[in-house]
């Protein structure tokens, strides 16, 4: 690939040319895992997850999927799909051990631990229906 727009290292596509590629309907999945795996190294998860999934790489899924969970991230771990109310009740863990109120909270929702997540809306200062 070429050099991509300032502030994005080389072999990484800028914006545009990252849009066009998740558009491309012939886009192989080597190229996609290729992709995915700069973005991982970068830490831009969000970007490497699009690439993952657009190729179909399992084990590019699967490492983001540790990333979300070592870091209690309820974002990216909503973002996979996940449904195991034991591994969001996981990244609760984390993310209150990490002072990650907010991931916490969402995690415990997504865990159907409505109760441990009132509590922590009333830590956070703000009633439990704000959060939703």
């Amino acid at each position: 690939m070429a050099a991509s727009g300032p502030g994005a290292p080389r072999g990484i596509p800028d914006c545009l040319k990252k849009r066009r590629l998740l558009h491309d309907q012939e886009i192989s999945p080597e190229l996609c895992r290729q992709l995915g795996e700069k973005f991982l190294a970068l830490q831009w998860w969000e970007d490497a997850l699009e690439f993952f999934a657009k190729g179909g790489v399992r084990e590019g899924l699967a490492r983001l999927r540790e990333v979300a969970l070592a870091a209690g991230d309820a974002h990216l771990l909503a973002r996979l799909g996940e449904r195991d109310p034991a591994v969001w009740r996981q990244a609760a863990d984390t993310a209150l051990a990490q002072g990650k109120l907010h991931f916490a909270f969402r995690a415990l929702k997504a865990a159907g631990d409505d109760e441990a997540a009132a509590a922590l809306a009333t830590r956070l200062g703000e009633p439990p229906a704000a959060q939703e």
